[in-house]
Parts: C-alpha cells; structure tokens; sequence
C-alpha cells in the first residue's frame, strides 16, 4: 500500500473542493447536490486514510480489491458503507460479503447466485449495482447493454439482494462525446431496468457524469493524488 498519504489539512481541502464541483455540475445540470453520491476510492492507501475521510463525513469508502477490504474494514469506525468496486470473482464473494454494504460490480447471473446463496448463509441483505460495459472495450468487465435487462430482473428476485441500479466506467481515453455517449447509454438503460442509482464518473470525467444523470460519482485519484 502506500505510504505518501495526504495531510488532514489537505485531505479536507481537496474534498471541499470536490464537493464544491459535484455541487457546481449539479446547479448546471438542474439537479440538487444531495442528488450525487460521493465515492471515496481509497485502494493502495491505508486504513488511516480511510478514516480520516469517514472523520470528515465522509460516509462511502469504494474499494478494487477484495484483501485491502478484508484489512481495512475491521479496523474503520464511525458512519460509513464499504463498496467493492472492482471486478469480483466468485471464490472472492464469501470474503467480501461479511465486511461490504454494497457490490458495484456484478456482471453475471453466476456472481449474482453466489452473492444471494452467500447472504442466504450469513442471513444478510446486501445492496448490488449490476457493472455494464457501456464502451465495448475487451479490457473492461461487465456485461454486454444487451444482457442488463435480464440480469436487473434476475437481482430484483432475489431474496437476499437489494437490487439498486447500474455501474459503469467511462472509455479510457476517449472524448466529451464518447464519455457522454457511454454514461448516456447506462441512463437509457437504467430507465429500462428500474434503476434507482447510477454509478458513473471518476476524477477526470465526474462533472459529464453528473451531467448525464450520475447518483454516485467514485473518486480517488483526485481526492487522494497519484497512485505510486
């Protein structure tokens, strides 16, 4: 993990200063403030950083991988839900589940049973976005627009599974257009599918999310500076 964490004194300047521009791209949008969901992303950083970002209000921590969530988890207090973000194998969930309030990235009917069988056992009801690969691009989890409909359904009936909405990343790389366009895709589908959030938008392209309809933005590197 590492260890050039950013200051009290910083951390609180940066995340007035995000919280500042989630609230301008809301006003510009017509929408109100309350209306987007900060993420903090903190995957490589420590659990101190962690919370001191729940000691400033914050109260969603998004994670990639399922060990920094196992470490870190015990140790946080306070107010706060933990999101698994990243893309989540099966043999991961029984791990994940007992420390998570949310999964972003189901992308499967397969990750889907394993997650419902999972809090089946634990007697627990998580929350769940189902991750669609809006961009198309091979390198990318998710699952295709077409399949999201069904798979949607199949979450909303399971017992053990609070089905929330849609997750999606933005193209690496790509133009306004090409952002909007992507973002703009999982609205129409979140239309479709009864999607109450809408996951989208990370620290170069948030404002177009918001833009776009976004209720949760996940931002790391603008809140906690480069990755090592």
């Amino acid at each position: 993990m590492s260890d050039a964490s950013p200051s009290n004194i910083d951390l609180k300047a940066r995340l007035n200063e995000i919280r500042q521009r989630i609230a301008a791209a809301c006003a510009a949008a017509g929408r109100l403030p309350g209306d987007v969901r900060l993420i903090a992303v903190t995957k490589t950083y420590p659990v101190e950083t962690a919370q001191a970002l729940i000691d400033l209000g914050v109260h969603d921590i998004g994670e990639n991988r399922v060990q920094e969530i196992e470490e870190k988890v015990p140790h946080l207090h306070g107010e706060f839900s933990m999101h698994m973000i990243g893309h989540l194998q099966t043999n991961k969930i029984r791990k994940v589940v007992p420390h998570a309030g949310w999964i972003q990235s189901v992308d499967s009917i397969r990750v889907l049973d394993k997650i419902n069988q999972t809090c089946g056992e634990l007697e627990k009801k998580i929350n769940i976005l189902v991750e669609v690969n809006t961009s198309g691009e091979a390198s990318k989890s998710g699952c295709l627009p077409a399949d999201a409909p069904a798979l949607c359904e199949a979450a909303s009936r399971c017992r053990h599974i609070v089905f929330k909405g849609l997750m999606t990343l933005g193209p690496l790389g790509g133009s306004e257009r090409e952002v909007r366009n992507a973002f703009a895709l999982l609205r129409n589908l979140g239309e479709r599918c009864g999607a109450h959030e809408l996951s989208m938008g990370m620290s170069g392209d948030f404002e177009w999310a918001i833009a776009e309809g976004a209720t949760m933005v996940r931002i790391g590197t603008l809140l906690l500076g480069k990755r090592e």
